[in-house]
Parts: C-alpha cells; sequence; structure tokens
C-alpha cells in the first residue's frame, strides 16, 4: 500500500468467498477522490501529511497524521521492511496541495507497535495477521504543527455504528500523491482478524497507507479511529489497523 517512486505497487488482500450482498457492496464501491488545498488546509485534516522515504534501494511515499504535537501515527510498514529493515529520511509534508504544503520536517526516531515485524516475518508482509499490527510512529525534534494535533480516540465501536466516517491519504495509484484524497464508507468496517477490520464499499490506493479513518462521535467533533494499512483491485476493499487499547498504549508511551 504505500507507493513507490516513480513505480506504484498496490497489496491485495486474500478475500474470503463473498455473498450476493458483498458481491454488490463491491461493485458499487467508492474510490478517492482530491479534496483541494481549503480542505486540506482546515483542521483536522491539515494534520495530515505526505510522508516521502527511503527503504533499501528505492524511496517510498505514504501518509500520516499528527497525533501529538510532536509525534505522527502512520502505518507500520511504512517504517520498517522485512528486507530493507527500517526506513531512512523520513520526510513529512503537511498539509501537502499540489507543489506547497503547511511544513515539512524529517523525523528523528521511528516506533513500530510490538509484534509487527514478528508476523510479518512469520506470516508475510500482506497477511491480515501483520496487518493486524501494522501501526507505527515517528517523534520529531520540535512541534509538528505549531503545538496542533488531531483528536483520536481508541473506540472501535466508532467504526461499526452509525457515526459518518471519512478515511484520507496521499494516494499515488491513480493520482499524483501531491493531493489529499477522501472517501467515505457507506458500510461500517468488519473485524477480519484481530485489529485488522475491513470495508467492502471504498477502496484505498497505494500511497494512502498509513492515513486516517476520522469518525464523527455523538459530541460532534471527529476522531481518528483507524490507520489505513491495505486495499485490494479485484475484488475492491479497504483494509486499516483500527485503533484499540494497544494502539492507544503504544500512542501514549512512544509518542510525545
Amino acid at each position: 500500500m504505500k507507493s513507490t517512486l516513480p513505480i506504484l505497487a498496490a497489496l491485495a488482500l486474500c478475500a474470503a468467498p463473498f455473498s450476493r450482498a458483498a458481491d454488490a457492496a463491491a461493485a458499487s464501491a467508492a474510490y478517492p477522490q482530491e479534496t483541494g488545498a481549503t480542505f486540506a488546509h482546515t483542521f483536522p485534516y491539515s494534520m495530515i501529511g505526505q510522508l516521502l522515504f527511503a527503504n533499501g534501494d528505492s524511496w517510498f511515499s505514504g501518509s500520516g497524521t499528527v497525533v501529538r504535537p510532536s509525534s505522527v501515527l502512520t502505518a507500520a510498514h511504512n517504517l520498517w521492511d522485512a528486507d530493507g529493515g527500517f526506513s531512512t529520511d523520513i520526510l513529512f509534508r503537511r498539509g501537502l496541495a499540489g507543489r506547497s504544503d503547511l511544513s515539512e520536517q524529517y523525523a528523528s526516531r521511528i516506533y513500530v507497535l510490538s509484534g509487527y515485524r514478528e508476523n510479518v516475518r512469520q506470516f508475510h508482509l500482506d497477511d491480515p495477521r501483520a496487518f493486524s499490527y501494522d501501526t507505527g510512529g515517528l517523534v520529531f525534534r520540535t512541534p509538528v504543527a505549531g503545538g496542533s494535533n488531531a483528536g483520536w480516540w481508541a473506540n472501535p465501536a466508532l467504526l461499526t455504528g452509525p457515526a459518518p466516517l471519512l478515511a484520507l491519504g496521499y494516494g499515488g495509484e491513480f493520482h499524483t500523491g501531491d493531493d489529499l484524497l477522501s472517501v467515505a464508507p457507506t458500510a461500517p468496517f468488519l473485524p477480519v482478524v484481530g485489529a485488522f477490520w475491513e470495508n467492502l464499499s471504498i477502496y484505498f490506493e497505494s500511497g494512502m497507507s498509513g492515513g486516517p479513518v476520522f469518525a464523527r462521535a455523538t459530541d460532534g467533533k471527529l476522531y481518528l479511529a483507524g490507520v489505513v494499512v491495505a486495499g485490494s483491485t479485484a475484488p475492491p476493499s479497504a483494509g486499516i489497523r483500527v485503533l484499540d487499547r494497544a494502539a492507544a498504549e503504544f500512542i501514549r508511551r512512544y509518542l510525545k
């Protein structure tokens, strides 16, 4: 789900047999659309940014969200690979819209959720059991957005109820990768394995990995409730690592 530069590649999930209802949902799956500079520069969406980084001999792009004053939450597979090890030269371009952004900063420290590397080595990068641990964080030397950050809530129930949902990221498969994309599910996310959940009403494209899924709670506020980790074109589907108790502990302990 991270994008190579300039070559693009998407991870395909192993899909279970589909019912007629699932076939209908896949046939009408919504694809991400560009949001525009005004949207990308409006809080809390202005806390989202594009990640550019090196791993092995290649350069990649992904997405992330400022969740603590000096930290960004993203997908672990943007930060570590079984062959290339930890990514390097990680640049976070907050509020990128075309050729301009709100701020740029290189990460000074990398963290991945405990269990991610072990599950990738045991099962493979694009196995749902690896996606279930696919959470990572970046720490920067100074505040990323002047001390502001997006609200987050480790409450998986937000993803299954009637709360409006919006998934975002800097996709680079059908788009250039330089504009924030959004897509709104018309159905709830459903558990697959552990903290890896899937939705058949939308599609994520390469480069969106690490981007947020926002849910609007009953208090009217938007909370980051999941992180984009996977997408499949056949059939269309979207996979996220939900924010749960383990993710909350990861954020509180390692991000600042």
